[in-house]
Formats: structure tokens, sequence, C-alpha cells
């Protein structure tokens, strides 16, 4: 009952602003594309993912391939549900969704982040003959990273990142490709 009344205290009574905020924070709920490194301890943590950065399209042990990323949620509830997607904008091609409901790692009174989202690729509609893999036709593209964040009490964010789409290195020594754009030279 106690945190009941410590909740209803922290509210006006009024309606909730039209920014998503919610009562108990009041702050504007928001959320950062970035991406996942690990601590001391071996654990995953949500790091800055720079756009323009290059971002690894991971070769994975059972044959696919992902990119990893993360979220860091303000303003929300301590359970959301993360839309992460990943779009080839020159080809307007959506090749990876996934819907996460999950609990943030707490970072602060507000808020916390989720990593190690995988980015599931899916390049089928892309084949162009031979070339039917992520290496083959996304290499040293552009792809747009988005996560839309809902916790399903009123408070919703988006955010977007472009990012250039590197080659494992598994998939360099296999192809000799360094996954960048031609020079010329």
């Amino acid at each position: 009952m106690i945190p009941l009344l410590v909740f209803l205290a922290a509210c006006d009574g009024g309606d909730p602003p039209e920014s998503g905020c919610t009562g108990a924070c009041g702050c504007e709920a928001s959320v950062d594309v970035g991406g996942t490194s690990y601590d001391d301890d071996g654990r995953p943590i949500w790091v800055e993912m720079p756009a323009g950065s290059e971002q690894t399209m991971v070769h994975g042990p059972q044959g696919g391939w992902h990119v990893l990323a993360a979220a860091r949620v303000q303003g929300t509830a301590e359970v959301v549900s993360i839309e992460y997607t990943i779009e080839y904008p020159a080809r307007e091609a959506q090749l990876s969704y996934g819907l996460f409901r999950v609990m943030l790692v707490a970072e602060g009174e507000c808020g916390g982040y989720y990593p190690s989202m995988f980015g599931i690729l899916d390049v089928a509609a892309l084949a162009a003959g031979d070339a039917d893999t992520p290496p083959e036709l996304l290499g040293g593209e552009e792809l747009l990273l988005r996560m839309d964040v809902d916790d399903g009490e009123g408070a919703k964010a988006s955010d977007e990142v472009t990012v250039v789409a590197a080659l494992d290195p598994q998939d360099v020594e296999d192809t000799g490709d360094t996954g960048a754009p031609d020079s010329g030279e």
C-alpha cells in the first residue's frame, strides 16, 4: 500500500502529457540505438553506435548473419517492448524484424538499457544469381537500424541510426573482400 501512495504522490492527478512521460519519472520517454560491448566481468552493456560507423554482420555458428544492437531507454516503465528493424534504404527493403519484451538493466532512476539484440538478416528478396548472402550483397552498404519502444503504459519512443555494413572477419578470409567500397585505384 505504501508504494502505491508514493506513486500517487508523484502524480499531479491530471492527464498524462502528450510527450509520453510517465508520472513517476516525470521525464519524456526516449531510446538510443547503440551497440553491445562487455564490462570487466563479461556482462553485455550498451555502448554508443555513431551514425556512419561500421557495424559487423556477424556470421553466426548456425550459418546465418546478424547485426548486434542495444537500446538505452529513459522515461519508461522497467519492462518494455522493443521493435528492432534493419532496413536497406538503397533497395527499399526490410532485412530484419524482431520484437523483444524485456526488463531493462537499471541505469539511474528512470531508465536502463537492454543489450545483445540480434537483428537477423534475411536477404532472400535481394539475391541476384550466385550473390545470395549478406556479405555478397551488403558489404560496405548503408543500413538503417531502428528501434521503437513502448512500455504499455503510454510511454513510447523511437530512434534510428544509419551505419555501414562491415564483413565478419571470417567472411573477409573466405572471400578476400573487406566489404569496403572500391577506391578505384
